[in-house]
């Protein structure tokens, strides 16, 4: 593939950088706008899967009955299967995309979307209102604005 890998050499004192916060922070601020993407591998916690749980446990259960056909079961046996079967968190490691605005002032006026400076507007500004009103133009040579 095409791209590069960063691999950062951290001191003593610089080990805030290995917060995915922080990449993801620095990421933005300096590489926010350019065209190329920037990936962050980031730890997330998901579900598993209630369908692999549900074999393992079928299987057990299978067992269990082959070995004590004549045991009857209680109430609260039952129930504590029930919690055990609650959701397992699992983790998992994913790319996750840093840089997703793209430079509108690179583009003609008539190719950018309303959506796209609210988008812009919101990115900048840090701000979660829509932006009052937004200009977009063109100048070469010597400029003066009043």
């Amino acid at each position: 593939g095409r791209g590069s890998r960063v691999t950062l050499h951290l001191k003593e004192d610089a080990h805030d950088y290995l917060s995915e916060d922080k990449l993801k922070e620095t990421a933005k601020k300096y590489s926010q706008f350019i065209q190329f993407p920037i990936y962050v591998k980031v730890k997330k916690e998901v579900e598993a899967e209630a369908e692999e749980e549900d074999e393992d446990d079928d299987k057990e259960e299978d067992e269990d009955e082959e070995k004590k056909d004549d045991v009857e079961t209680k109430d609260d046996d039952e129930k504590e299967e029930e919690e055990k079967k609650a959701p397992k968190k699992k983790t998992v490691y994913e790319w996750e995309q840093v840089n997703t605005q793209k430079a509108i002032w690179l583009r003609a006026k008539e190719d950018v979307t309303e959506e796209e400076y609210t988008e812009f507007y919101k990115s900048i500004s840090k701000d979660y209102l829509d932006p009052l009103a937004y200009t977009h133009f063109n100048a070469e040579g010597e400029i003066e604005f009043k």
